[in-house]
């Protein structure tokens, strides 16, 4: 079974009419986001490994 795509043409419009520094503030915002969804995934993974590393120390 095939999946259909859903193309939002309106933002791919507005995705050719930017400017290069818009272009740039997007994927910036695109990127924090996904960082910090990771984070929060990975929440209790991290605190282990800084707990850890701080115990070396």
């Amino acid at each position: 079974m095939k999946k259909s795509l859903n193309i939002d043409y309106n933002e791919e419009f507005e995705e050719q009419l930017m400017t290069e520094e818009e272009k740039d503030k997007v994927r910036a915002k695109k990127f924090i986001n996904l960082l910090s969804e990771m984070f929060l995934k990975y929440e209790s993974e991290i605190e282990k490994q800084l707990i850890n590393n701080q115990g070396g120390n």
